[in-house]
């Protein structure tokens, strides 16, 4: 029964109802081609990474994969707040872009047993960064590489759209902007 009601609640979701409250840490992130969106993986309250869209200046925050409703994800958080082992977890992580501006990413399925976590299988994905059309990655899809610019501060990972003039900082598991003029990191998605 409890299998049951676990595999209704992860059947079902509203893509359009997630806000930053949805967001616990953000861990990576990669500007688009044409620096107006940011794709970034996070942290759901669920315990596991799913894959994010926002535009430059913080609107129109899109989630782009759900695995926080998978049935496998919800046993997983079970297991761990008791600290029981043996459990399977589903992660989407290491946003991409391609050349056609959509999302590539990897979901992994790792394992957790009494002695260690390990990855079981990966898959690479693209999906639009509206959310639809979700397809297996091939070697079509291009991936681009954006020259990373020197680091900003002690933060993990930075970027900077030359176009919009906004430097991008991945800072205490948060996403900050700085636009050209001004003095102070803003929170990007507030």
């Amino acid at each position: 029964m409890i299998i049951f009601g676990l595999m209704i609640m992860g059947c079902s979701h509203k893509p359009d109802m997630h806000t930053a409250k949805d967001i616990i840490k953000i861990i990576d992130f990669k500007l688009s081609p044409s620096e107006s969106k940011i794709a970034f993986s996070a942290i759901t309250p669920i315990g596991n990474l799913d894959i994010w869209v926002v535009d430059l200046d913080g609107k129109n925050l899109k989630k782009l994969t759900f695995q926080d409703r998978s049935p496998t994800n919800r046993i997983a958080k079970f297991f761990k707040r008791y600290r029981w082992r043996n459990f399977f977890e589903i992660d989407m992580l290491y946003p991409k872009w391609t050349s056609y501006e959509r999302v590539a990413f990897c979901q992994q399925l790792s394992k957790t047993d009494m002695w260690s976590t390990c990855t079981v299988s990966r898959r690479y994905w693209t999906i639009n960064f509206d959310g639809t059309d979700k397809k297996p990655q091939t070697d079509l899809d291009k991936i681009i590489q954006r020259e990373q610019p020197t680091p900003v501060s002690k933060s993990k990972f930075s970027d900077q759209s030359e176009k919009y003039k906004v430097k991008i900082l991945l800072k205490n598991d948060d996403l900050l902007i700085l636009k050209d003029g001004e003095t102070s990191f803003k929170r990007l998605i507030q």
